[in-house]
């Protein structure tokens, strides 16, 4: 796969969740907290990490090696992600969601290695615009 190819389908891999994680923090930054809908789209953020940790992952893509390594170590700080996620998807009061929302804490490590793929294939660092055009 050219650089070129590998950007695009990293962003299609990467993009979802990105935009997920966006609709979900507006959600749960709505005051009063709607318990439902904050875990609804909670829950919607763990699939949408999970399919991006499935598809940087697939063994059938042949990334270019100037970022094999680094794909590998995004999807697999995307499981922490994922997991936290998950808990506060799962999570029955609003003091106990505002709790494990406010506890999560994503990889500062996943971020950087995600600026490194964008930098080595040519993506924008911008993580929004780059995602809205694609």
């Amino acid at each position: 796969m050219s650089n070129e190819e590998a950007g695009q389908y990293y962003l299609a891999a990467i993009c979802p969740s990105n935009l997920q994680s966006a609709k979900t923090t507006t959600v749960v930054q709505v005051k009063p907290l709607d318990l439902p809908a904050a875990k609804a789209e909670a829950a919607a953020l763990r699939d949408a990490y999970r399919v991006a940790i499935q598809k940087l992952s697939d063994e059938k893509v042949l990334w270019p090696e100037v970022v094999k390594s680094d794909v590998a170590t995004l999807a697999e700080s995307l499981y922490g992600d994922l997991s936290g996620a998950g808990n506060v998807a799962n999570q029955t009061t609003v003091a106990n969601f505002i709790e494990a929302w406010n506890g999560w804490e994503s990889s500062p490590a996943g971020a950087a290695t995600a600026q490194k793929i964008r930098l080595k294939l040519g993506i924008s660092a911008d993580t929004s615009s780059s995602c809205t055009t694609n």
